[in-house]
């Protein structure tokens, strides 16, 4: 069969989406090898790209084909010209790994849905557009995510706590939608792959240990207004300053964070690293007292099992998807009780024994999550669509 991807948003530099989208196509190449006989795969495919995409991704696997799409994400241009890119490629199925599915394309599709969080948090304070702008695009949203899905064969979302949410928010039935699980995207990258010494990595962020870890973008949804604030609560009963790293592009909503937290009398305790190269985030990782996941809202928790999977503990918000996620392998917290946070970083601050038992715990977890058996489930959404 011919099955198209649109790849168009690929790698690390497009956040969660993008590194989604490399490491199914990736992982795809290396589940649907060619028979030995023919030396051909029942399935081509067809990866469309942009510029930046075409060039890096070269494919291992013969029947991975690029194909040059240089259109713009979530715009009216893909509308228009994406439908006649991937009908060219006279496709039998086209996974969109995204909800921003053009509208006139008519072809088989399956489609990823991450999560409902802009439907769910997506409110004014979440936007820099103007209100009747951000009305337009909100109901514009909600519109194309619901055409997606109903109009998809299949759906695949990454936790059993989003599939619960379409089909409740849309009435999709159940059976059309997969539970795929994505994986750690620094798994395998521990202590024995650092070609440097960590003093190095601490100084060119300005980081001073102890200190607790938040990687991830500066949303409201994230709550990481409320992990300050517990960060304040934890140092005001402490004779040595813990820090708290925020690694994270600066953008706007980080602007908000860090006037609240000088509005509060809590700047003194943030460190702000902007963007971090996967090799320094390893780091950064390996010599945190925990990875903290504060968030009100997420569709798998990547951040979680990253961390599981370095061997670090994970002291994370009981919202959402990340019970399911972390399972006993995590401390939880209230996620809208600030000195409930406090309380549980507390637990583990300068506590060998708690922290061993949570990363013992953790890595056994993170076992369970792999990208190569997310590309075979996928795999078997394609098969069962084109059965």
């Amino acid at each position: 069969m011919r099955i198209g991807i649109d790849a168009r948003i690929w790698g690390s530099s497009s956040r969660g989406v993008g590194r989604y989208v490399q490491n199914l196509v990736e992982n795809l190449e290396k589940v649907d090898l060619p028979s030995t006989g023919s030396g051909q795969a029942k399935n081509q495919y067809f990866i469309f790209l942009r510029e930046h995409g075409f060039n890096s991704y070269q494919p291992k696997n013969k029947n991975f084909h690029k194909v040059l799409a240089d259109v713009t994400w979530y715009g009216v241009k893909e509308q228009v010209m994406m439908p006649g890119i991937f009908s060219a490629s006279n496709l039998d199925l086209l996974h969109v790994p995204h909800f921003n599915v053009p509208l006139l394309y008519q072809g088989k599709m399956v489609v990823t849905i991450h999560d409902l969080t802009m439907l769910k948090f997506g409110g004014r304070e979440t936007s820099t557009l103007p209100a009747p702008i951000f009305l337009i695009k909100r109901a514009g949203l909600r519109f194309i995510l619901q055409d997606a899905a109903q109009r998809a064969a299949a759906v695949v979302t990454f936790s059993q706590f989003v599939k619960d949410d379409i089909v409740k928010t849309f009435g999709i039935p159940a059976k059309k939608i997969s539970v795929t699980y994505e994986a750690g995207i620094l798994a395998g990258k521990g202590r024995a792959d650092r070609e440097r010494e960590i003093e190095n990595v601490l100084g060119k962020y300005r980081i001073t240990k102890p200190y607790f870890l938040y990687v991830g973008a500066f949303y409201p949804h994230k709550n990481v207004d409320r992990l300050v604030e517990a960060v304040k609560i934890l140092n005001e009963k402490l004779k040595k300053p813990t820090q708290l790293v925020l690694a994270g592009r600066k953008d706007a909503f980080l602007e908000r964070v860090v006037r609240r937290a000088l509005e509060a009398g809590a700047l003194r305790y943030i460190s702000l690293t902007d963007h971090v190269t996967d090799a320094d985030l390893v780091d950064l990782y390996l010599e945190a007292e925990a990875y903290v996941q504060p968030s009100l809202s997420e569709g798998f928790g990547l951040q979680t099992v990253e961390a599981m999977a370095l061997g670090v503990p994970v002291v994370q918000s009981n919202a959402s998807c990340l019970p399911e996620i972390g399972g006993e392998a995590a401390l939880y917290f209230d996620p809208y009780d600030p000195a409930d946070m406090a309380q549980k970083l507390s637990k583990v601050l300068g506590n060998k024994a708690a922290k061993q038992k949570l990363i013992n715990k953790g890595l056994s977890r993170a076992k369970e999550f792999s990208w190569e058996r997310m590309a075979k489930e996928t795999l078997k959404v394609y098969e069962k669509v084109l059965r």
